[in-house]
C-alpha cells in the first residue's frame, strides 16, 4: 500500500501554507520540476474537502493524504484509507466530550467523519472544554487553533504522530522537510526535522524560531515554503562540501 519514499520528503499542511488566496503556489512546483520530493498533505480537512481542494488548485497529487488533523490517512494511487492506522484509534469518550461541548454552548462543525470532532469555540470556551476534559480524564486530544476552530481527536493523535507512523511504515531513509503555519501543525514541528513556518505563521509557531531546526521565512505561504527549501537545501550543500 505505501510506496517507498524518494530521498527527499515534503510534508507539509495545505490551508494557508500551500493554497492562499493572495500568493500562488505554482512557483513551489515549476521550482521542483522534475526533482519533486514525496509528498505528503497534512491537513485539518476532511477527506472529500482536501480532494476537492487538490483538484480545485491543481495541486500535485500527494503520495500520501493525511486528513482530520491527523486522524484518518489515506495511501497510494486511489488514495486507500489506512486501515491499521484507523482500526487502532479509540473514540469511547466521544460521546462524553459531545456532552460537554453541547452544555457549554459550542457550535458543531458538521463532518462527514468519525474519527473527530470539531466545533467553533472562543478561547474562554475552549479552556472550559480542556478543564472538564482533563478533570474527567478522558482519552482525549485537544487541538485549539486559529483562534476559534476546536478538535477533538483520539488520544495520541495529531498530524506529528500521523506523520511518523507514515515514515516508521515506510522504513524511510530519507531527509523530511515538514512546513505549517497554525497551532495544529506544532505536532509537526516537534519532532526535529527541518521545520519550515511560513510567513503568516501563528505566533506559537513564530516562537520556536531560536530552535535549530525551524525555519521561519518571510514569504508567506507557497512562497515561504520555496524560500526555506531552498536555504535548507543550500545548508546542506554547504555541509556536503567541509
Amino acid at each position: 500500500m505505501y510506496q517507498p519514499l524518494k530521498p527527499y520528503v515534503l510534508a507539509t499542511d495545505l490551508d494557508n501554507t500551500i493554497v492562499s488566496a493572495d500568493v500562488p503556489h505554482q512557483d513551489l512546483w515549476e521550482y521542483f520540476r522534475d526533482n519533486t520530493p514525496s509528498l505528503i498533505y497534512i491537513t485539518g480537512r476532511h477527506y472529500h474537502s482536501a480532494k476537492q481542494l487538490i483538484e480545485e488548485e491543481g495541486l500535485p497529487m500527494p503520495d500520501v493524504l493525511v486528513c482530520d488533523v491527523g486522524a484518518s490517512i489515506y495511501v497510494g494511487a486511489e488514495l486507500e484509507l489506512d486501515q491499521d492506522w484507523a482500526g487502532q484509534l479509540q473514540l469511547a469518550d466521544f460521546d462524553k466530550v459531545q456532552k460537554m461541548a453541547s452544555e457549554l454552548g459550542l457550535a458543531s462543525q458538521d463532518l462527514p467523519t468519525k474519527w473527530r470532532l470539531a466545533y467553533f469555540a472562543t478561547a474562554e470556551q475552549a479552556e472550559k472544554l480542556k478543564n472538564a476534559i482533563e478533570a474527567n480524564k478522558l482519552s482525549i486530544n485537544m487541538i485549539y487553533s486559529g483562534g476559534r476552530d476546536l478538535d477533538i481527536l483520539p488520544a495520541e493523535v495529531d498530524k506529528g504522530r500521523a506523520l511518523q507512523y507514515i515514515l516508521d511504515t515506510c522504513k524511510h531513509t530519507s531527509t523530511v522537510i515538514v512546513s505549517g503555519d497554525s497551532e495544529n501543525d506544532l505536532s509537526l514541528f516537534n519532532l526535529g526535522y527541518p521545520a519550515i513556518g511560513v510567513g503568516n505563521a501563528c505566533e506559537s509557531i513564530r516562537a520556536m524560531q531560536h530552535l535549530p531546526h525551524v525555519y521561519l521565512a518571510e514569504n508567506h505561504a507557497a512562497h515561504g515554503v520555496k524560500e526555506m527549501w531552498e536555504q535548507i537545501m543550500n545548508e546542506k550543500e554547504s555541509h556536503a562540501s567541509l
